[in-house]
């Protein structure tokens, strides 16, 4: 039922706006200052327009100016203007990551538990998973007020069935989380998976696979009916081709 062209437009709709953030939403330009604790950059996040290049890129420069910052992060997409992205390139862009867009239906999926990996539900399973997220992101540590908004959080996602956060253990310890939001798409509900972390010493050793399998499967019962993921190219989309998923897209964040 899932085309490449339903999953790009689900992929499309999907953009993180962290607690705290700067927005400023001009309709055709989506611009986010993230907070501090995420390094504060300012990130374009999504481009729905047929202005002129030039034009563009002067604006959001000049959002970034304005909020403090002499860098800019521009995310683009396969459907992304190729004027644009020439724009950027010519005047000393440089790609700073890629992604590819995967989609899998999950009554393909074969869903299993994954061995060692439970959901987040306690304060000492959201350190945990902090921890984990510190280590691998480099994100600030989760102590007072940001570990009690964290820990509210996840007690919501539990009562309203939006999202599940996975963790998997090695050894006794916490090694691997990740995390996955419901959302409606256009052909169902789409389980959208993010923030796969696992701990350096522990990769290759079946946790990020489990965390993986966990989010799967619950999501499954939870009545989504395909799972979406932009997977970095030089790290966890070979893993997830591997489990079935497949290549609709691409997504480039480049940096101006």
């Amino acid at each position: 039922m899932w085309s490449d062209d339903d999953v790009l437009d689900a992929a499309a709709e999907w953009i993180w706006i962290p607690e705290g953030s700067r927005v400023r939403d001009g309709g055709d330009l989506l611009i986010l200052q993230r907070p501090a604790w995420l390094s504060g950059q300012v990130i374009v996040e999504r481009t729905r327009s047929s202005r002129p290049a030039d034009e563009l890129i002067a604006e959001a420069a000049g959002v970034a100016r304005e909020w403090g910052e002499s860098s800019l992060l521009w995310t683009a997409s396969e459907r992304t203007d190729p004027a644009l992205v020439a724009e950027l390139l010519a005047r000393g862009a440089s790609v700073a990551e890629e992604l590819d867009v995967l989609a899998l239906p999950l009554a393909d999926a074969g869903l299993r538990p994954g061995p060692g990996a439970r959901r987040v539900m306690s304060e000492a399973d959201v350190i945990a998973m902090g921890a984990v997220n510190t280590a691998v992101w480099g994100d600030a540590p989760l102590v007072g007020e940001r570990l009690a908004a964290e820990l509210a959080d996840v007690r919501r996602e539990v009562e309203d069935g939006t999202a599940i956060r996975i963790i998997a253990e090695l050894e006794g310890d916490v090694v691997s989380t990740g995390g996955v939001t419901l959302a409606p798409g256009p052909r169902g509900t789409v389980a959208r998976l993010w923030g796969a972390a696992t701990l350096e010493q522990a990769r290759g050793r079946g946790a990020y696979r489990a965390v993986l399998a966990e989010r799967l499967r619950l999501a499954a019962e939870a009545g989504a009916s395909l799972a979406l993921v932009k997977g970095r190219v030089a790290t966890s989309a070979p893993i997830l081709a591997r489990a079935g998923f497949r290549r609709c897209g691409g997504v480039t964040v480049t940096l101006r």
